[in-house]
């Protein structure tokens, strides 16, 4: 297999490039299309509620409640993908979740009767909330520490793919079939075409290394380490890290109650929490209308945010390797909050006003900028780095639980701002809810400073090291980073 070669920001050798296996891109990309699964969804109901709302008859409330199964049902589908990765490992997972997401999106393309529509809405939902859960969890196990963040960073980029993707086919379908009984179908079908695509890709994936550990199946754990790493010098240094994490303790029950994992508990919560609370879901939703202020309509008011969302979460790749996560949060908290700022204060301009012809040209301006900048300072920080920490920062042992519980606050979150933003707006002014936002964005700033750990170059097994020690969240990893020699000194 072909060799790339990356500069290696890993803790354990700065000082020379590392050649990472082309197999392990491979890998990661491949698993990371579990993230298309998200964006999907998140793209297709967007763009394709009106056409629902014609072909069922929807009022407003129906539609309501038919985009609302997909949060329940991704709630319940956080709930038990700890359960799932314990004991089906993480590979099996996602092709549960791949296999799942297929057959409800073909269902759904027959037009079946509303309550089977919508139970297949909430199945959905349940799917995209088991690869929210495995597929950050499984390439923050599988990837090598120089590239962790890299490889953990594509579920964020599949995800906004996935958006710009069902974005541009639900537009292009919506032009070509104006009939909605003929777009509808197509339009389930495509996403069923997506879906198809990561779960074939599951099978020939290889299961995550620390499960097989984990599940003392360490010949098989061994051979994926000897096909991920670049040396056997590499591979032993791993696998006795994972070996000897595994021997602190041998119960779930014995780790989630003590005080080291429920103070990462509490940072994860905390990422997940603020991710919603700065306000994403808001502005990708009300982003026609802004644009429509700013008299862009139709494909382009459509295609603006997925776009610059897909474009600007490249960048992420690179610099959450090279400038750290905890740099991005402060980078995009910093764009946030002054973007909502800016928002807030053009909506007191504009006060409740529709008209886009009655509304002066500076505060549509001002409303158009902020809402680019706004969806470029999330797209490379907050909405990848987020996924990505809270892969990395809980013990083994406690993985599933730590995962599983972060993962349904995103989700409950997401439903609350969604539920009751546009209440806020109505009862209090357009501009308040942006304001409240700020206000989330800058607790956002200060919870980074003082509570969120950098994980950048270090193995999860030397960060779980640090935390079992005591060490201040605010150094974690920087103490096991500093004792431990290089690799290439482990065999003198």
């Amino acid at each position: 297999m072909a060799n790339l070669t990356m500069a290696n920001p890993a803790s354990h050798n700065n000082e020379a490039p590392v050649k990472y296996k082309t197999i392990v891109y491979f890998i990661c990309t491949v698993a990371a299309l579990g993230g298309l699964l998200f964006g999907l969804d998140q793209g297709f109901i967007a763009n394709s509620l009106d056409t629902i709302q014609k072909v069922y008859s929807l009022n407003v409330e129906g539609a309501e409640h038919y985009a609302a199964a997909l949060a329940w049902g991704g709630i319940l589908g956080a709930l038990l993908s700890g359960i799932f990765a314990r004991f089906l490992g993480r590979k099996k997972s996602l092709i549960f979740a791949g296999f799942l997401f297929s057959a409800c999106s073909v269902i759904s393309a027959f037009l079946p009767p509303l309550g089977m529509l919508t139970i297949c809405r909430f199945m959905l939902g349940f799917a995209v909330g088991v690869a929210s859960f495995i597929v950050p969890l499984y390439l923050s196990e599988t990837a090598p520490v120089g590239i962790r963040g890299s490889m953990g960073t594509l579920f964020q980029l599949m995800i906004t793919l996935g958006i710009f993707l069902i974005s541009l086919t639900n537009v292009l379908i919506a032009k070509l079939f104006t009939s909605p009984s003929m777009a509808l179908p197509l339009m389930f079908l495509v996403i069923g075409i997506f879906a198809l695509l990561m779960f074939l890709g599951a099978f020939i994936l290889p299961e995550s290394p620390r499960w097989l550990l984990l599940k003392e199946r360490r010949e098989e754990g061994r051979k994926v380490l000897q096909k991920t790493l670049t040396s056997e010098n590499e591979v032993n240094f791993a696998y006795t890290e994972i070996q000897n994490t595994l021997k602190e303790t041998k119960s779930v029950s014995n780790i989630i109650f003590k005080g080291y994992f429920l103070k990462i508990l509490v940072v994860g919560i905390l990422l997940q929490m603020f991710q919603q609370l700065v306000g994403i879901n808001l502005m990708v939703y009300y982003s026609p209308t802004i644009f429509g202020y700013a008299g862009m309509k139709g494909f382009y008011a459509v295609m603006a945010v997925p776009t610059v969302f897909l474009i600007f979460t490249f960048p992420a790749i690179r610099l959450v390797e090279k400038l750290g996560r905890k740099k991005l949060l402060y980078i995009g908290g910093i764009m946030m909050l002054i973007t909502m700022l800016a928002a807030g204060l053009a909506f007191l301009s504009i006060g409740n006003s529709t008209d886009s012809a009655s509304i002066s040209a500076f505060p549509k301006a001002v409303l158009l900028i902020s809402m680019v900048i706004y969806i470029i300072g999330f797209a490379f920080t907050w909405g990848p780095v987020v996924w990505l920490m809270c892969s990395e920062i809980f013990p083994l042992e406690g993985r599933e639980v730590g995962m599983t519980i972060t993962t349904m606050v995103n989700w409950n979150f997401a439903g609350l701002v969604m539920y009751n933003s546009l209440t806020v707006m109505k009862d209090f002014g357009n501009a308040s809810i942006f304001f409240v936002f700020a206000f989330f964005c800058l607790i956002s700033l200060v919870f980074v400073r003082f509570l969120v750990p950098e994980t950048k170059g270090i193995t999860l097994e030397e960060f779980e090291a640090d935390l079992r020690s005591g060490v201040p969240l605010r150094k974690l990893g920087t103490i096991s980073q500093n004792q431990l020699e290089p690799i290439s000194d482990l065999t003198k």
